[in-house]
């Protein structure tokens, strides 16, 4: 008997497939199901990464990898689904959103641990934390903007500059708000696809800020590779995140160990049919993020 999500890597980015990956063993384990997602060979649209950024200690790629032929059962909803956790049937996969942590409490410190780091991040990530007196004394603060310019290998503008119907930008108002929520005494690692941009911002000045250059490194579609930034997120005791799959999973594997920020609305106008009241944990604090667009930025 078994489950798999056959769509991972044509499904979203890194902090999507994270999603995937926990429903999927979490539904699975609830079940007493085998399950299968696909090898890190896989031919995919978006970058694969799962295989790249961490040691899936739980997963042995002869039994839980291929692409077995199961009828798909498709969900598109944000909030759990209590029906395909508890009752699902044997023989399917799944594809959807599943971005709720409802889905995998049931094996968090399994998933904890397939979401640590292969060292090539690890180590310098956490020589860099140390440097700044450790991971005590540092939270985080992602922005999220994509340059407009680039396209994806959908031949869609992925840059969430250019659909903030979908996914507005968090605002400075937002970010400012979060910071009160900090003592000043905390180092602030400001991640983000747009790291010049955030170095020119008013509010991110002064010795407390330190900025992540990771997102240099590029896929072959322009996108930022995630995983030095995923990583330094997880270092820390405390975040502020953005509107991202990404900073949520860097907030989530900090396992509870500072305060977590998060904007609301998550969504803008056109994803208002979506119920989002299982998304964000209720131990973190939401702030009012205002989703009306901006201008884009090159």
């Amino acid at each position: 008997m078994t489950i798999s999500f056959k769509g991972l890597g044509n499904e979203g980015r890194l902090g999507n497939q994270m999603f995937q990956y926990a429903f999927i063993r979490g539904v699975a384990e609830n079940r007493g199901f085998d399950w299968v997602i696909p090898g890190p060979n896989a031919r995919r649209l978006d970058n694969y990464g799962l295989f790249d950024a961490f040691n899936l200690t739980n997963c042995d790629l002869e039994k839980n990898t291929g692409e077995p032929s199961h009828m798909t059962v498709e969900y598109r909803d944000m909030h759990f689904n209590k029906d395909i956790f508890e009752r699902c049937d044997n023989n399917i996969n799944f594809s959807g959103n599943f971005q709720t942590e409802r889905y995998f409490e049931n094996i968090t410190d399994s998933i904890r641990e397939d979401f640590t780091f292969t060292d090539n991040y690890l180590d310098p990530c956490k020589k860099f934390i140390e440097s700044l007196g450790g991971g005590d004394n540092c939270i985080f603060l992602h922005v999220r903007r994509g340059n407009p310019n680039l396209t994806g290998r959908r031949g869609e503008k992925w840059s969430y500059q250019m659909v903030q119907e979908y996914h507005p930008l968090c605002k400075e108002e937002y970010y400012k708000n979060a910071l009160k929520e900090f003592s000043e005494d905390f180092n602030v690692i400001v991640v983000s696809d747009v790291i010049d941009w955030c170095k020119k911002q008013p509010y991110l000045q002064g010795d407390r800020f330190h900025f992540s250059d990771s997102s240099y490194e590029v896929f072959g579609d322009g996108a930022s590779v995630p995983y030095v930034d995923l990583c330094l997120m997880s270092l820390c005791s405390g975040a502020i995140i953005a509107n991202s799959s990404l900073s949520w999973w860097g907030a989530w594997l900090q396992n509870d160990r500072g305060k977590v920020v998060s904007p609301d609305p998550w969504f803008g106008p056109a994803y208002a049919h979506y119920n989002m009241k299982d998304m964000i944990p209720k131990r973190w604090v939401k702030i009012y993020n205002d989703p009306s667009p901006v201008i884009p930025e090159a």
